[in-house]
């Protein structure tokens, strides 16, 4: 038995001219076929103040200081357009290597009268400045079967920036948007 098993080491060995047996060659990293992203909807989502969870702000996945509830929104794409329902809400979490998880769950209501479930994760990364933040989120998306459910067949990353002047809902110093701008991965 221990002879069959050495015998490929030997032949290895003797076809490499004797020497050790080399490391395998780094595999080049070409891509085979790249994803491609094409921005398929955008959200204003519109926050009441954060709320403070005080002394129950440490969980097993980190530390809480901050809830912003989900007041309303609008959002938009080729296809698909309506409202955020009010009642969600972000849940974003510090996790104990430091890391910032974005956690939101939210409702989305069509024009047409659907309502499109949004649970979107993250991450927040540091920005080209000093205290600017930048966020990379994974949106996943509960459509009933229907006009929408392309929503539940797909990949999607987005990002979560500032809005722009021209497209802000809040309303007064106690409400903040935010803009989140969804890509299909394809």
């Amino acid at each position: 038995m221990r002879l069959v098993l050495a015998v490929p080491l030997l032949l290895t060995i003797l076809l490499s001219g004797g020497d050790a047996i080399a490391e395998p060659a780094a595999w080049p990293l070409v891509p085979q076929d790249p994803p491609r992203l094409k921005l398929v909807m955008q959200l204003v989502v519109t926050c009441s103040a954060p709320e403070k969870p005080g002394v129950a702000a440490e969980s097993k996945d980190g530390r809480r200081t901050e809830i912003w509830p989900i007041v309303g929104g609008r959002f938009e794409g080729p296809g698909i357009r309506g409202t955020v329902v009010p009642g969600g809400g972000d849940f974003p979490v510090v996790r104990p290597d430091g890391v910032e998880v974005v956690d939101a769950l939210y409702r989305l209501r069509t024009d047409d009268g659907v309502t499109i479930i949004i649970h979107n994760v993250g991450l927040t990364y540091p920005g080209a400045k000093p205290g600017e933040e930048r966020y990379r989120l994974a949106p996943q998306f509960t459509a009933p079967v229907g006009r929408y459910d392309w929503l539940n067949r797909h990949l999607f990353i987005a990002t979560l920036t500032d809005v722009p002047k021209g497209l802000e809902l809040a309303k007064g110093a106690a409400e903040n948007d935010r803009l989140i701008q969804v890509y299909q991965v394809d």
